[in-house]
């Protein structure tokens, strides 16, 4: 008997409004019980895609129990998805006029008010409109033959 797995990483992209890559920022994923849930109803067709992702200024270490950021700041609709070999990688860009004069510490993937996955980050973004910010979350599924 084999054992499935999810986990993920998400990757922040700092751009100037030209497009031009400052600063890429990378951390794990944390998938709480409620993400884990949510997967479980995926498979069985029960729930649609991630739908959008959220930024925030909360501190609190991600943990299982979590359903939410700590303190959000803006949710956004994914603007694209990315499949590839056993992972996919939702992408949501919050442009330079947006999430402005706040310290961005969290990230979260979402499906309507389900929390699927959330990133504390280090560093911290202090977000202006001097950049805007590609935000991609991977989910990836393991597969462990026992």
């Amino acid at each position: 008997m084999g054992n499935i797995g999810i986990g993920g990483n998400v990757t922040i992209e700092v751009k100037s409004p030209a497009g031009e890559l400052l600063q890429v920022i990378k951390a794990a994923n944390r998938i709480p019980d409620e993400g884990l849930n949510y997967f479980r109803d995926l498979t069985g067709g029960a729930v649609g895609r991630p739908d959008y992702q959220a930024i925030g200024t909360g501190s609190a270490a991600p943990a299982a129990s979590d359903t939410g950021l700590g303190s959000l700041v803006l949710s956004k609709q994914i603007d694209r998805r990315i499949d590839a070999d056993k992972e996919v990688t939702f992408q949501t860009i919050f442009l330079s006029d947006e999430g402005n004069d706040n310290t961005i510490s969290e990230i979260g993937l979402f499906y309507g008010s389900i929390l699927i996955a959330r990133a504390l980050l280090s560093p911290t973004i202090e977000k202006t409109s001097e950049f805007e910010l590609t935000i991609s979350h991977q989910i990836t599924f393991i597969y462990e033959a026992g």
